[in-house]
């Protein structure tokens, strides 16, 4: 409790901040910009431009994620909602502090969606060669990397560009420069790789974090369900 009262004892407020809110009878959480202001101990109050905050949809048996950058680190705060205090202003306690390495773990979820390396070389000024494109389908998603299959092997030791097809109400292609981590053979026809986001526009990760978050509430809805056969 004291380590986390001192880290947001560090942030220096009024700071913008991106949270993800999660909304009564809905999967999707809707991602907002509001402004974070320190309270008392883990308590903090997250304020909303008039007319923004859906105070009649707002889900608060289920934990928030807020994201926010202090000292060029992305870092992330789970909490919980204790009181909406107006239509503009929720009081939140926090339960933990995530930073980026943490990322990969703490939100790796089992998600399949298409997947597509690149040369990073452009198809106008490279070679024959150097116009490959390799597709491929993810066995599980983070923020910060992912894990997929493929049918034909990925180039080793090699810088790609990387795009993934987010599932949402309109489909969403984000596009990443990713790094190989490893690279394994399964079959004569099948290969199992794990990739690291090198750069990564905000948004971009914003969708993806996003995207782990509704899998992961599909995930315990159903672990829900099996249990109470």
């Amino acid at each position: 409790m004291t380590e986390l009262n001192d880290f947001l004892s560090q942030i220096t407020t009024p700071k913008p901040v991106r949270l993800f809110l999660p909304i009564t009878g809905n999967d999707d959480r809707l991602l907002m910009q509001c402004v974070l202001e320190k309270g008392t101990g883990k308590h903090f109050n997250l304020l909303f431009k008039p007319g923004t905050l859906p105070v009649d949809r707002i889900d608060r048996a289920t934990s928030c994620l807020i994201n926010l950058d202090i000292s060029g680190q992305s870092i992330s705060l789970e909490s919980n909602i204790t009181n909406i205090i107006n239509k503009q202003t929720l009081e939140l306690v926090i339960q933990k502090s995530i930073n980026h390495e943490q990322m990969r773990e703490y939100f790796r979820v089992d998600c399949t969606v298409p997947i597509l390396l690149k040369s990073l070389v452009p198809e106008e000024f490279g070679g024959p060669e150097d116009n490959w494109k390799i597709p491929g389908t993810t066995v599980d998603l983070s923020g910060s990397g992912l894990r997929a299959s493929f049918t034909t092997e990925p180039p080793r030791n090699t810088q790609v560009r990387l795009e993934l097809a987010l599932p949402s109400t309109e489909t969403s292609i984000v596009k990443t420069l990713a790094s190989p981590v490893r690279i394994s053979k399964l079959t004569d026809k099948l290969w199992d790789a794990a990739y690291q986001f090198d750069e990564i526009e905000e948004e971009d990760q914003d969708a993806i974090i996003g995207c782990c978050l509704v899998a992961q509430r599909q995930l315990l809805r159903l672990k829900v369900k099996v249990k109470g056969k």
